[in-house]
């Protein structure tokens, strides 16, 4: 069908920002706002919005009626009217004035089933889906079976938007399951339990950043239930929407002379304000699961969620639960329980929560085994899942690690675990044999290729400075006494060629040491660790000793132009920090990991 050379014309004065031309068809008469400009079912303030002609498309919506805002694009489009579309490009002002003209559009969903609101929320426009909630009436959200407010709560969980989520909560706490069982893995309890980050133990803070998080001062604003609670800083001139922010500006000011606006420490004040929220956020939703009886929990996702957020290390997620139903209510399809799978997946945080338990339910858990006969030693003796092997680089140290695991884990199992046998025969510690025979070989192979990377410096080193003490700088007497034997830097040359030699000797009595070692797996987490930190000290020591020796002789050497060795000086202590700064964190992690147990 051939398109009126007139609509079309008109598409591209839209597209183009030629208001000259648009307000020329206006002074037509023409009904614009019911005008149909493209086969997508577009109106001009579709296209306009689309467009980004926001100009334009404030004009249109002061000219078109409220009806003509009610007309959507086509199926293949998705439906949209134009409060839809709005929500979904963040112009809060647009969406504003298209409320003020019709708020019928609050309630129209697009055919994703979506009304402004939760289109908003789901592109992660905050801004937007606070005004829109605000004017969304509160019966909009809870029909449908409280559809639209579970797709609200869904997305401001993943989006993080939890001073929503709080105050929907706390309106409806029904809204943290759906209805639709299918929908249990997109529930806002899932959802959180994935998480970790949205809590305090999953974000990774620096010492400094811990200090200052624990001196700001948050609270929750407190207003009566007929009002919204969430802060809301969106400038308008609407005098409803002033309503309910009283005072905006001597909060503004206030907020901009406190000092959490400071770089570093505001977003420092905005992690701990997150982290409040969904602190209460997730106390809102135990205590309505605490109202629930045990098939209802199965049913609704909460043993899911709970098994997520305990693979995932979501420390608060999985405290808050442990207070409202026993850890042994759930076991997942292997028929495991929350510490089986904290061990399974390595989560030190989740299975130090078992040392708080007291004694005779302990020993009830530790007793437990999954429905192939293994039992939390078996568990401890498979191998790390992948997500946790790319944290650790070093072959070694991923092995030390499992070690650690095992051995914590043996330490507190009851005597019949550690012989017992699952349904394939098998021990735990043949289970951790056969689990880690590649990563025990990856270790080993890691190891000889350091130490023979290692032993070439050592090898140059022994060599070099052996020379040095036999043609000592200024050479010999006839008496075969050294020439500067009275000057001190000569003894001090002297002093450090004999330290550089000697740890260089060390290290290489040490790099055999590591050759005659077994590699057997319990050997990884005190022999090797030890043998290796002391062959990478004595390099190091080496290296540094036989630098401050070669300056050493340059200072006796150029006795009488000593100036210009100060920038030999300077540029001596490049090669030094750069050994140490390569070395040293593997030597910090080589002792640390061997000396701390795995949850500390």
């Amino acid at each position: 069908m051939t398109e009126d050379p007139r609509l079309v014309e008109l598409r591209k004065s839209i597209c183009n920002g030629d208001r000259e031309a648009v307000e020329q068809f206006f002074d037509q008469g023409r009904p614009l706002g019911t005008i149909i400009l493209s086969n997508e079912g577009y109106t001009a303030l579709h296209v306009a919005i689309l467009a980004g002609q926001y100009g334009i498309a404030k004009k249109l919506i002061e000219k078109m009626s409220p009806t003509d805002l009610e007309i959507k694009t086509a199926s293949d489009s998705g439906g949209h009217t134009v409060l839809t579309l709005v929500a979904t490009t963040g112009r809060t002002d647009l969406a504003m004035d298209i409320v003020q003209k019709n708020r019928n559009l609050l309630a129209i969903e697009n055919d994703r089933g979506y009304i402004p609101v939760t289109a908003a929320c789901n592109v992660g426009h905050k801004e937007m889906t606070q005004y829109l909630y605000f004017v969304t009436p509160p019966e909009v959200l809870v029909s449908r079976k409280g559809k639209y407010g579970f797709d609200l709560m869904r997305a401001g969980v993943d989006n993080k938007f939890f001073d929503i989520c709080l105050d929907l909560l706390q309106r409806n706490p029904k809204l943290i399951v759906p209805s639709d069982e299918e929908m249990l893995e997109f529930s806002p309890i899932f959802i959180m339990s994935r998480q970790p980050k949205a809590f305090f133990s999953g974000c990774k803070l620096r010492c400094w950043q811990i200090w200052i998080y624990g001196l700001l001062k948050v609270e929750l604003p407190t207003i009566s239930s007929d009002e919204v609670r969430i802060p809301l800083a969106i400038e308008t001139s609407t005098s409803e929407y002033k309503r309910f922010t009283p005072g905006a500006f001597g909060r503004h000011l206030t907020l901009c002379l406190m000092p959490q606006n400071f770089p570093g420490i505001k977003k420092s004040y905005d992690l701990k304000s997150r982290h409040i929220y969904s602190n209460k956020i997730l106390q809102c939703m135990c205590k309505h699961i605490s109202t629930l009886k045990v098939q209802s929990l199965r049913n609704c996702g909460v043993a899911d969620a709970m098994f997520k957020a305990t693979e995932q290390g979501n420390v608060e997620f999985v405290v808050e639960l442990l207070k409202v139903i026993k850890p042994l209510i759930f076991y997942n399809d292997d028929g495991r329980h929350v510490f089986m799978i904290a061990i399974q997946s390595r989560q030190e945080n989740i299975f130090s929560l078992l040392y708080g338990i007291n004694e005779e339910f302990k020993a009830h858990i530790l007793n437990q085994t999954d429905k192939k006969r293994n039992n939390m030693l078996h568990v401890a003796g498979e191998k790390a899942p992948p997500s946790q092997d790319t944290r650790i680089a070093s072959p070694l140290l991923r092995l030390q690690r499992e070690v650690l695991w095992f051995k914590e884990v043996k330490r507190i199992v009851p005597e019949w675990c550690k012989e017992s046998k699952n349904n394939n025969g098998e021990t735990p510690h043949e289970v951790f044999l056969k689990s880690h025979e590649d990563l025990v070989n990856e270790a080993e192979k890691w190891i000889r290729n350091m130490a023979n990377s290692f032993i070439v410096v050592a090898a140059l080193i022994i060599t070099v400075t052996f020379a040095a003490a036999i043609t000592v700088p200024g050479g010999n007497a006839q008496n075969g006494f050294a020439n500067f034997l009275q000057d001190e830097a000569f003894m001090n040359f002297i002093l450090l060629d004999a330290v550089s030699f000697l740890t260089a000797s060390a290290s290489v009595l040490m790099y055999m040491g590591i050759l005659a070692s077994s590699f057997r797996p319990l050997d990884f987490p005190e022999s090797l660790p030890k043998k290796l930190i002391a062959f990478v000290s004595t390099i190091l020591i080496s290296v540094a000793a036989m630098t401050a020796s070669f300056l050493a002789a340059l200072w006796i050497v150029l006795q009488y132009r000593r100036w210009n060795i100060i920038p030999i000086i300077m540029m001596a202590g490049i090669p030094i920090v750069l050994f140490a700064r390569l070395q040293f964190p593997l030597l910090v992690e080589l002792f640390f990991k061997r000396t701390m147990k795995p949850w500390l």
